[in-house]
């Protein structure tokens, strides 16, 4: 027995299903509500759900036209659920709801085509059939009149040997005329007449014969019953011609008929017959090509030598029975005419595009190649050539260029996941350097991490262009490490560690990712006080302090005092992979065997007043003095190979490049000198005080150096002439530091700011004012972070990459072992 319903009679004495109201007044209103709400509100939720690959990272990353079209939609939900749950539920009249429903339903259907559609096929007193005995004339087709009216009929569809198809389109074209001025049923239009139903329904048709036009498959079905069944090409010619014509913008007259001068008058359909020529056709398979009369004889010549050697080869058919062997519409057929203007004796003309389904454009987009934008390209090319090839294409765009080919379409995004892509992508564009002898070699430390299978380059491409966004704006997070007792002359630092020298006379090993102290080595009395681990209230002194003054990364480290050690304070070190060596107001400088736990090695004795700056190479370590001498030792032995005096004053800094070393000192002079022969090869003059600092770009083009005259100078170091010069500081510039990665030069002053300039162009693009509390001694920066020192006993790190997806990524992970040469004491 049927259930009784239990919904309410509606107007008209018919009842509407319990399920249809509470689906229309209840479920599909509220659906409709929080779907407003989340394109409104919480837009980056929205697109996160709809799309995530192409979701932005932050609501502030939103693109306006995007909030604007979010916005917008959700209006259009809430018109949406306002109609569905007010209007209906005003009335249980069932003509309101089927208006209101037929309403919502007709403004959602598309648009009919701006130009009527028409058929063109037989007349009612034709025959169906093809003389050959093939369907190839008997489908009915539809074509736009105002590209039939623009521009000759397709050639590929239409043969001209076929007297059936002429005579229907000839007599198509009066009536086309006739019902593109009187409307589609031969009547005129009006613009507000008849009902809802009929313009619905006449809408949906219209869009229904536009799709089934557009069917790429359509125009091939007509030619040929044989289905086609090739998914994706995979012989080499047939791909190399297809790219080559679609990355080709010109438009080649021998191709696609004569030009708009020559077209005949539509007004004499007899006239069409003569002027339609067909388009060159490949050989399908084994079948031989379609080469228009107004080609190369070379090459027509060619196509019937093969034509006669197929015909000779299959048993049973003759030259005289071409229709029976298949090879209507696909053999050459020489038609005679005027050929004047082509070339007899070569293939120019003959436009090689594939296959007839390949090389069959849709009639709406020849319509479009032939308007104002006939130089853009309306092939699919990634859908349509080999897999190789379109990730070879789409491995030239950037990160930018990836995303945005993604969001094209599915097929597209599944290309685009592909990791070659992406890998290919990141080393081409985030290798380029701006002063360096040589690309970025991965794993080198400077954020391009080791080429390993289980890389993910997509996050590691987005969170690189993260980062790179964070330097533009300026926006990193700062930390403070505590630990010290005194000023902190000097740091260095890598993605795992920092290793700074203080007035305390110690050395303190850093754990770049935990924050944490790892070893302190300095002499025994220091090492013996009471208050080098705790404090007077038994906390400990090591640990650092987040933007919040919030204290994280308490710790203990490892104290280590060996026989040998400095007597004074720490002013310059440097360390690799191997070793670490370390001048001091002694005097002296100490090399220590990092992969031992940071053991001396040996002390390096011969200056007569503190060592302000040292730097080495594979070969040699390069030390200056307040003694006016730069000594060059022996790396391996520690011998002293020479000592240079030239300066007249302390030389403040050194640093060197292949056989080049490069030296400030306070007699304003900047020096360049040969390392094997020990003479002053040129001299930067134009400083008015005396020099602090002095560095070297990693190809040793560019030198960058300052001092107490507040100036910052970039000299050629191949003419000695002065590039740049940048005021920018009010104190004396005490630090420099050039990345020839990214161009970036940061500096630090007693005025207690760190700015960063542009190499190329000289100017500032960060400035960071009083995060020191006194001088700037030390700064130095990678492709992630500065970190720099001062007068006040603390470390600063600005991390640009602190949050970021990902950023882990883009380590180099071979490089761990050098930064816990530590854990041998832990």
């Amino acid at each position: 027995m049927a259930p009784k319903s239990t919904s309410k009679p509606m107007g008209g004495g018919v009842e509407l299903p319990l399920t249809y109201r509470i689906f229309f007044l209840l479920v599909e209103p509220v659906l409709a509500l929080v779907g407003a709400f989340y394109a409104h509100f919480r837009p980056l939720e929205y697109l996160t759900l709809t799309h995530a690959t192409s979701a932005p990272n932050s609501v502030e990353a939103i693109p306006l036209g995007t909030t604007i079209a979010l916005s917008q939609l959700a209006n259009l939900y809430l018109f949406f659920a306002i109609n569905e749950a007010f209007v209906l539920r005003s009335t249980p009249d069932l003509r309101v709801w089927k208006t209101v429903l037929f309403c919502l339903l007709e403004t959602m259907l598309p648009e009919p085509s701006a130009s009527p559609i028409v058929p063109v096929g037989p007349g009612p007193g034709d025959s169906l059939n093809a003389p050959d005995g093939n369907a190839n004339g008997s489908r009915a087709r539809s074509i736009s009149l105002s590209n039939l009216l623009r521009r000759r009929p397709k050639s590929l569809i239409i043969n001209p040997n076929d007297n059936l198809a002429m005579s229907s389109l000839a007599r198509a074209l009066p009536e086309m005329r006739t019902e593109s001025a009187h409307g589609w049923n031969g009547l005129p239009e009006k613009s507000e007449g008849g009902s809802g139903l009929r313009r619905v329904l006449r809408r949906a048709s219209t869009s229904l014969r536009v799709k089934l036009h557009r069917r790429p498959g359509l125009a091939n079905s007509s030619l040929s019953e044989e289905p086609s069944a090739e998914p994706r090409p995979t012989t080499a010619y047939a791909t190399w011609n297809r790219l080559r014509q679609a990355t080709s913008f010109r438009q080649s007259r021998t191709s696609y008929g004569a030009g708009p001068a020559d077209f005949p008058p539509y007004d004499d359909p007899a006239l069409i017959e003569d002027n339609l020529v067909p388009l060159p056709v490949p050989s399908i398979g084994g079948e031989p090509p379609i080469i228009p009369h107004h080609t190369g004889a070379a090459a027509k010549a060619s196509v019937a030598m093969q034509n006669e050697y197929l015909l000779m080869t299959t048993p049973g058919v003759s030259a005289q029975q071409p229709a029976a062997h298949g090879f209507q519409n696909k053999r050459l057929t020489h038609l005679p005419g005027d050929e004047c203007g082509n070339d007899r004796e070569s293939g120019i003309g003959i436009n090689v595009a594939g296959s007839v389904s390949e090389a069959d454009f849709s009639e709406s987009k020849r319509e479009s190649l032939q308007g104002p934008h006939a130089d853009i390209s309306r092939l699919d090319f990634i859908t349509k050539l080999p897999t190789e090839l379109a990730i070879q294409v789409l491995s030239h765009l950037d990160c930018a260029g990836l995303v945005g080919a993604g969001r094209v379409s599915r097929a597209w995004r599944t290309a685009v996941l592909n990791q070659h892509i992406w890998r290919e992508s990141f080393l081409r564009e985030k290798t380029a350097t701006y002063a360096t002898s040589e690309p970025i070699r991965p794993g080198a430390g400077f954020g391009v991490p080791t080429i390993k299978p289980s890389n993910d380059w997509r996050e590691i491409y987005l969170a690189r262009e993260e980062l790179d966004r964070r330097w533009r704006r300026g926006e990193a997070k700062p930390v403070y490490l505590n630990g010290h007792m005194d000023s902190i002359y000097c740091l260095q630092f890598d993605e795992f560690k920092i290793i700074t020298g203080s007035r305390d006379k110690t050395i303190r090993v850093w754990d770049m990712h935990t924050f944490e102290c790892k070893l302190v080595i300095g002499p025994p009395e220091v090492m013996n006080d009471a208050f080098v681990l705790v404090d007077e209230n038994k906390q400990p002194v090591h640990y650092a302090t987040l933007s919040n003054n919030q204290r994280v990364a308490y710790s203990m480290p490892t104290l280590v005092s060996f026989p040998t050690h400095h007597k004074a304070s720490i002013l310059c070190l440097q360390y690799d992979d191997e070793l670490l060596v370390t001048g001091s107001s002694d005097a002296t400088c100490i090399v220590y065997n990092v992969k031992s736990g940071y053991r001396p090695v040996r002390r390096l004795r011969h200056h007569t007043a503190a060592v302000l700056d040292l730097v080495f190479d594979d070969k040699h370590i390069v030390t200056c003095s307040k003694d006016v001498s730069i000594c060059v030792w022996d790396r391996k032995n520690g011998t002293l190979l020479r000592q240079l005096k030239g300066h007249s004053g302390p030389v403040n800094a050194v640093q060197m490049r292949g056989n080049t070393i490069v030296s400030c000192s306070g007699d304003f002079r900047v020096k360049l000198w040969n390392i094997d022969t020990g003479k002053n090869i040129r001299e930067f003059a134009g400083h008015t005080k005396g020099l602090a600092c002095s560095q070297f770009s990693e190809d040793g083009r560019y030198i960058a150096s300052a001092g107490n005259d507040k100036v910052i100078r970039i000299w050629d170091a191949n003419t000695g002439e002065c590039l740049r010069e940048m005021k920018a500081h009010e104190g004396l510039v005490r630090t420099l530091h050039i990345d020839s990665v990214s161009g970036r030069l940061v500096s630090g002053s007693y005025d207690t700011d760190i700015k960063v300039f542009d190499m190329e162009t000289g100017c500032q693009l960060l400035d960071f004012p009083k995060w020191h509390a006194s001088w700037v001694l030390s700064a130095k920066s990678d492709y992630r972070r500065i970190v720099s020192t001062g007068q006040d006993p603390k470390i600063l790190i600005l991390d640009f990459g602190a949050g970021v997806h990902g950023i882990q990524a883009l380590e180099s992970v071979e490089r761990r072992g050098g930064a816990e040469g530590a854990a041998v004491y832990i």
